[in-house]
């Protein structure tokens, strides 16, 4: 139908073919180029900086927290750390049908939650997305003729890297070997003592002062005691002189009382006698009167006496009663003053006492004053000096505050506003100089300058630098692109720019040192070229087969329209132009005639039978429809199962498949419209030529089909035996992931040990150049030292050199050569050197070489296993550089600090940290200066005969408080010191830690044989419980890819044969066409066992492809044998007839497509090595297929189909 219309609209299909070319022409000048199709990697990086920690201590704080939070991400497939001093590294690997977009936005909040765990110390994780962009597309190197380093910087910081930033798609340009000016601001220690020791002199002279102070008052206090002891001496004789007085008084006072007490008692007796007396007479005298008898004078004399007696008696007692009672008195007024005295005494001692105690206490006082002056002299006089505050974090701080411009705000009056700017910038070397800093009140010190504690002065970091171009000093550029930039775009851009430069500046001189977009674009001609010279090979088989040039015309034209019509299809699909579609490109250009070419045929041949040329156009082409579109089907279907695949198959072979399909679509389209069109109107006149030599190989065909038909286990079991023999052979030759490329850059690592001098690292390099520079083939060497711009996770060991190696144009010697080279003349020299021949390695893909994982939760049980096993792999054939995973080791001061002990002093261990950091770092960066529009960064730098070494590292004094004193205590006092060598990382494999032991392969052995040798012995070592092996490196990712392969060939043949079952209508003439598949594989193996090659993804790849086009033949050959029977033929005559009626377009499609493959096949140019194994198995399969479909497609047809066939017949009222 659709040949029917384009024969009778034939402007149709012209206008139609104009578009497709106007089309094709803008898409392919459109289409971005790359090395291989742009790959979404589903990996992130999570960077976590710990400053100051140790890998243990990274481990523990910071990868251990992160990955037990990550672990819970959504489609994580493994997580892989790396902990190392100061930082943390996790790889996260996630699977392939995860959006990696909102991945990023839930790992986020996951980190959130694991940063909770964190110390103050470590900085926020950084997640990068993994890309091969992230990989520098060109390194250059630049020097100027007579001009130094530091005039070079100049001219590159100013004119250079600013004219390659403004090039689209550059997305930043990094230096090596740029020189830095910075102010240095060096402390001279002398002149801080010198100051320090004004201050000192100034408080040791306060300080005696004070001393003096003291001992007068202990003066002072000895005289008041001895006053205080002679006054209580002088009142307390006193006191008792006036005891003395009293108790005298008292004496007498208590004699007189006593006389009058004895006299009174006299008068009381003498009273007492008188009274008894008188009262004795009074009775008598009673008596008397009572017989009348007077009382005579006598008596009353007597009684009168007695009475007078006895009043003056009384009279006496009287007085002597109150004299007593005035001498009692008198007595009692001498107990009160002596009560009084002793009163007094108390009161006297009391004092004495009290006065004696504010004595002894002022004396105790003063002797602890003393003591505690004595006692902090020392103290006193460290704290009184100036050292810790001119320390360099001080003067930092000062700077950065002096060193200060800030907008406060605006002032607002009226309707205008006015910038209020507070601060004013340092802009000059002097005026830093002078940069006040402390004002002491100190005679002979005052106030103090930056210039009197400090040398400033210009300084740069040349020494530090390290970069070489042919031995000369030069500075080393890279350049990254942006993502959604065609490398070979950006890079003919940057090229374009240095053309500029160097014009402006003739004495300036930039030479790529690595360049991927001119490594693409030389790959890309190349391929491009074989694609051409491999389309004219087949437009010659054409002509040869066909004697006819108008048929031959309208084929070879429809190869260009296919193409165009692939390119369209292709540019908004959005495959780009790489290796691997260029690839598809090449194998379509043989198969692109595959369609015109049964089409033509089949119109030639009716048309030589005398059909006219619009019938035998449209019939022709009708006839093979069915056919053309079944073999298609077939070839595109064998790259349908990619979808089924993941990781590096599906990335790099979608393209491939999408290609191919593009261009066999394009063919179909352009066989079926525009072959019958032309046909049409070229081939009116036709004059059928005979073909002798043809002819008569046709006749030893039938023959030869005869015989075979004949004896047919024989042809079956030589076509078995081949298949078995040559599948064994290939297999135990070896594998490999994916075969080397040549390249005119070669890239070489020197790495020495940690302890190696800077210079000794050098000097080294610089042997290495010259030992190079001695090969013939070498055009440039460029060398740097610590390549960390060149990193894709931005570090680098400092102890190693890259170099890279740029070869001459018309180099005699393969890349791979000139690197064995390398490796022979610097074998002798004591480094490691590793020497990588192609910058576009694919291996890198995978890993390369032999690698163990040996996991567990004990490190040093891992680090024997690890041992055990590296002497293991070292025994095996063929493995090379054998590492333990322990060589990258380091000499380290361990301090373990004893917490207990710290506490003591009020010290944790983060305290302890800071204070051995602050006095291991020699350099402060403190502010910048802007002086005469070049920004300096200052540095403030300490005076290196006071920097700490290993030896009084445990002298080191920290603050600490004890009982609630401020007290310096020595680093040995709380703190373990010992040095030892550490690993310089700890790897974790989905969270346990891991060593990884690896080999490389020499030159004389595979990856495969020797992997399975290796996996051979390892299986007889005894793990430990808890203790696993895990295999990775090429060997793993073989393992993957080749299963992936594998997969996709089985479910291709699937595929084909239900397209098969589709277009027959039959289930068992689909099977007979599926044996032509194990002859190509067998044509195949013995391709690479007769060239060498071994297997490796592209080779397999070129299997897959066998697989959908090597059906094609045996498709038209039984769809012809079904035709011929139905039309009433018998079998065996139809079997002949139609090998000799179909073996021209077989022969024909197969001749197109293994010349077109042909140039690949050779390797001719650069880039074609990498799909010449695809390119050999396909030949070597089609070939030998071809051959053998024309005998064993008939054999099995002749064996498996007994009935008789019949033709479906529809009746017409159905």
């Amino acid at each position: 139908m659709l040949s029917k219309f384009s024969v009778k609209k034939p402007f149709t299909v012209f206008v139609s073919v104009i578009l497709v070319v106007l089309l094709g022409v803008i898409s392919f000048t459109k289409m971005t180029t790359d090395l291989l199709p742009s790959m979404d990697l589903p990996y992130v990086v999570v960077m976590t900086t710990y400053p100051g920690a140790s890998p243990e201590k990274v481990e523990l704080a910071v990868t251990k927290p992160l990955e037990q939070s990550l672990a819970t991400t959504s489609g994580v497939k493994n997580i892989n750390s790396i902990s190392s001093e100061n930082s943390s590294i996790i790889i996260l690997e996630f699977e392939q049908s995860v959006n990696m977009d909102s991945i990023l936005i839930e790992m986020n909040s996951y980190i959130d939650l694991a940063q909770a765990q964190f110390d103050d110390d470590v900085q926020s994780p950084m997640v990068m997305k993994m890309n091969p962009d992230m990989l520098p597309i060109m390194v250059a190197s630049i020097d100027v003729n007579g001009l130094d380093t530091k005039e070079v910087t100049k001219i590159v910081n100013e004119t250079v890297i600013p004219a390659f930033e403004k090039i689209d798609g550059v997305a930043s340009v990094n230096s090596t070997g740029l020189v830095e000016e910075k102010i240095k601001i060096q402390l001279n220690q002398e002149k801080i003592d010198s100051i320090n020791n004004k201050v000192l002199a100034s408080v040791d002279e306060k300080l005696a002062e004070g001393k003096a102070q003291l001992d007068d008052a202990k003066n002072q206090l000895e005289s008041g005691k001895n006053q205080l002891e002679t006054q209580g001496k002088e009142q307390t004789a006193q006191l008792a002189e006036a005891s003395a007085a009293l108790e005298s008084g008292k004496t007498q006072l208590i004699e007189a009382i006593n006389s009058l007490l004895l006299a009174q008692n006299d008068l009381e007796n003498q009273k007492a006698d008188i009274e008894q007396k008188k009262n004795l007479l009074d009775k008598f005298l009673e008596a008397q009167q009572g017989v009348g008898i007077e009382i005579s004078e006598k008596e009353q004399e007597l009684l009168n006496e007695l009475t007078s007696g006895l009043e003056a008696i009384n009279s006496g007692i009287s007085e002597i009663t109150t004299k007593k009672g005035e001498l009692e008195t008198q007595l009692t007024g001498l107990a009160d003053k002596e009560k009084e005295l002793e009163l007094g005494k108390l009161t006297l001692n009391q004092e004495l006492s009290k006065a004696s105690a504010q004595l002894t206490n002022s004396e105790a006082e003063l002797n602890k004053s003393i003591k505690e002056f004595e006692a902090s002299r020392d103290e006193v006089y460290k704290n009184a000096g100036i050292g810790e505050a001119l320390s360099a974090s001080t003067i930092s701080n000062i700077l950065k505050a002096e060193n200060f411009s800030m907008p406060a705000g605006y002032i607002q009056e009226d309707e205008e506003k006015y910038l209020v700017k507070v601060g004013d910038e340092l802009t000059s070397l002097e005026e830093l100089e002078n940069l006040l800093l402390f004002n002491i009140d100190v005679e002979g010190v005052g106030d103090i300058y930056l210039k009197d504690i400090a040398e400033v002065s210009y300084t740069d970091n040349s020494d530090e630098m390290y970069a070489k171009i042919n031995g000369n000093d030069g500075i080393i550029l890279s350049f990254q692109k942006q993502s959604t930039y065609s490398t070979s775009e950006v890079s003919n851009k940057i090229n374009d720019t240095i053309e500029e430069l160097q014009k402006n500046n003739q004495d300036m001189h930039i030479t790529a040192l690595e360049d991927q977009g001119i490594y693409i674009n030389i790959v890309i001609h190349s391929v491009l070229s074989n694609l051409i010279l491999g389309g004219i090979l087949a437009i010659i088989i054409l002509l040869l087969f066909l004697r006819n040039i108008k048929p031959t015309i309208i084929i070879a034209f429809s190869i260009p329209i296919s193409l165009l019509f692939a390119l369209v299809m292709m540019y908004f699909s959005g495959v780009t132009m790489n290796v691997i579609s260029l690839a598809g490109l090449a194998l379509g250009v043989g198969m692109l005639v595959d369609n015109s070419i049964v089409v033509i045929e089949n119109i030639y041949r009716l048309r030589n039978e005398g059909m006219p040329a619009i019938q035998a156009a449209v019939k022709g082409s009708t006839q093979v429809a069915g056919a053309i579109l079944a073999s298609t089907l077939t070839t595109i279907c064998v790259f349908l199962p990619i979808v089924f695949t993941e990781g590096i198959s599906r990335q790099l072979f979608t393209d491939m498949g999408l290609t191919i399909a593009y261009s066999l679509i394009a063919s179909l389209i352009v066989a079926l419209t525009l072959v019958p069109t032309m046909s049409s109107t070229m081939l009116k006149t036709t004059v059928e030529k005979e073909h002798k030599f043809f002819n008569k190989f046709i006749k030893i065909y039938s023959k030869a089909l005869k015989f075979a038909l004949r004896y047919k286990p024989i042809f079956l079991i030589l076509v078995v035996v081949l298949l078995v023999s040559s599948t064994v052979i290939s297999i135990s030759r070896g594998s490999s992931l994916m075969p080397e490329m040549d390249s005119t850059q070669i890239s070489v690592s020197m790495t020495m040990d940690n302890d190696t001098k800077t210079t000794d690292l050098r000097e080294m390099s610089n042997t290495i150049i010259d030992r190079i520079s001695e090969i013939d083939d070498v055009d440039t060497i460029g060398a740097m030292q610590n390549s960390s711009s060149m990193s894709l996770m931005g570090g680098g060991d400092s102890k190693s050199i890259s170099l890279y190696v740029i070869l001459k144009d018309d180099k005699k010697l393969s890349s791979k050569e000139v690197g064995k080279l390398i490796e022979d003349k610097t074998k002798d020299l004591n480094c490691e050197i590793n020497v990588t021949t192609s910058t576009m390695d694919m291996s890198a893909l995978g890993g390369s070489g032999i690698s163990l994982s040996v996991e567990g939760d004990d490190l040093d049980k891992i680090k024997e296993i690890a041992n055990d096993i590296a002497d293991i792999i070292s025994k095996v054939d063929g493995t090379i550089e054998v590492s333990n995973g322990q060589e990258d080791t380091s000499l380290e001061t361990r301090i373990t600090v004893d917490k207990n002990k710290a506490m003591e002093y009020g010290l944790t261990v983060a305290q302890v940290y800071q204070a051995v950091a602050q006095e291991i770092s020699l350099e402060t960066t403190s502010t910048s200066l802007s002086i005469n529009s070049s920004d300096y960064p200052v540095i403030i730098a300490k005076d290196s005969n006071n920097t700490l070494k290993r030896d009084n590292i445990k002298d080191l004094e920290i603050k600490g408080t004890k009982n609630g004193n401020e007290e310096k205590i020595a680093l040995s006092e709380i703190a373990t010191i010992s040095e030892e060598n550490g690993l310089s990382s700890i790897n974790h494999i989905n969270q346990t830690r891991a060593i990884t032991v690896s080999a490389a392969i020499d030159a004389e052995h595979n990856v495969g044989n020797v992997s399975k040798a290796v996996e051979k012995e390892i299986d007889k070592y005894e793990l430990p419980e808890g203790y696993t092996i895990e295999i990775g490196g090429e060997s793993d990712s073989m393992k993957q890819a080749f299963g992936d392969l594998i997969l996709m060939i089985a479910m291709a043949i699937v595929f084909i044969y239900l397209i098969m079952v589709a277009q027959f209508q039959s289930l068992l003439s689909p099977f007979i066409v599926l044996f032509t598949i194990p002859l190509a594989f067998t044509g195949g193996f013995l391709a690479l066992i007769i060239t060498g090659f071994e297997l490796n993804m592209i080779s397999i790849l070129g299997f897959l492809m066998l697989a959908g086009i090597v059906v094609n033949n045996g498709i038209v050959f039984v769809d012809y044998v079904n035709q011929l029977r139905l039309g009433g033929m018998k079998k065996k005559e139809a079997l002949i007839e139609a090998g000799k009626a179909r073996i021209r377009p077989i022969l024909m499609t197969a001749l197109t497509t293994i010349l077109g493959l042909s140039t690949l096949a050779m390797g001719i140019g650069m880039g074609a090595d990498m799909i010449q194994p695809m390119a050999i198995v396909t030949i070597g399969g089609l070939t030998y297929a071809t051959v053998l479909t024309l005998f064993i497609v008939p054999i099995m047809y002749d064996i498996l189909h007994r009935r008789e066939l019949k033709p479906i017949i529809i009746e017409e009222s159905i």
